[in-house]
């Protein structure tokens, strides 16, 4: 349960960059992990990730019938909350504490390779390419990656900052589709809806109110991370 946790912190983490050149809305995608015992896969149950953005500021939700973890950034940091089977814990982090941890993980892996091809479907009503993402880490392996992406929302994180992000590095656009994972558990994420509405400033306040505050340091220390 510890690596599921730690799996789908990234998953936030990398899914809460994904605002897009459209000024405000939402991306809801469909969620699966591989490589769970069968009934830990059951307990899951169908698992959503929401991304809602609105100019700098990014919500992401990701719900299933075990946790709930929604996490909130903008300008001046991330504020993120997790809960399951009853556990409230919340993590702040300011910006210099973020562009810290991305200096952390541009360290330990080389810049992605990203080969564009002609092949296209259409995604949640929208028109996506494909591309092969390479990664190398650290011990030299590489990790192929296959990426669905709309040219019609901008990918703001061209940079690939942060853990589980850098196969976002240099992306034409704004990945509809796509996976990846930690160790033997592999999740996959493709788009079904997509909004432009306007969104009210108030969704992305979220209160810590009833979580225990933690740092990342001891959020990744008490789920065995480093």
């Amino acid at each position: 349960m510890k690596k599921i946790m730690i799996t789908l912190a990234a998953v936030a983490i990398t899914a809460l960059n994904l605002a897009a050149q459209t000024t405000e809305g939402y991306v809801l995608y469909d969620m699966k992990i591989e490589g769970l015992p069968p009934e830990q896969a059951a307990m899951m149950g169908d698992m959503e990730t929401k991304v809602t953005f609105k100019g700098g500021k990014v919500l992401t939700e990701m719900t299933s019938m075990m946790f709930t973890n929604q996490t909130s950034v903008d300008d001046n940091g991330m504020v993120m909350l997790m809960e399951q089977m009853g556990n409230k814990i919340a993590v702040k982090m300011t910006k210099a504490e973020i562009e810290k941890e991305a200096a952390k993980a541009k360290e330990k892996s080389a810049e992605p390779k990203i080969e564009y091809l002609n092949e296209t479907k259409t995604i949640a009503g929208y028109e996506c390419k494909k591309a092969i993402v390479t990664l190398t880490g650290k011990d030299k392996k590489e990790e192929k990656m296959e990426v669905w992406y709309c040219e019609k929302f901008d990918n703001p994180n061209k940079e690939g900052r942060g853990k589980g992000q850098g196969f976002m590095k240099g992306l034409k656009g704004m990945p509809f589709e796509y996976a990846g994972g930690q160790g033997g558990m592999k999740f996959k994420m493709v788009a079904k809806e997509v909004s432009v509405d306007p969104v009210s400033d108030a969704k992305f306040a979220l209160s810590i109110d009833g979580y225990k505050l933690m740092t990342m340091d001891e959020l990744k220390a008490m789920q065995g991370g480093k």
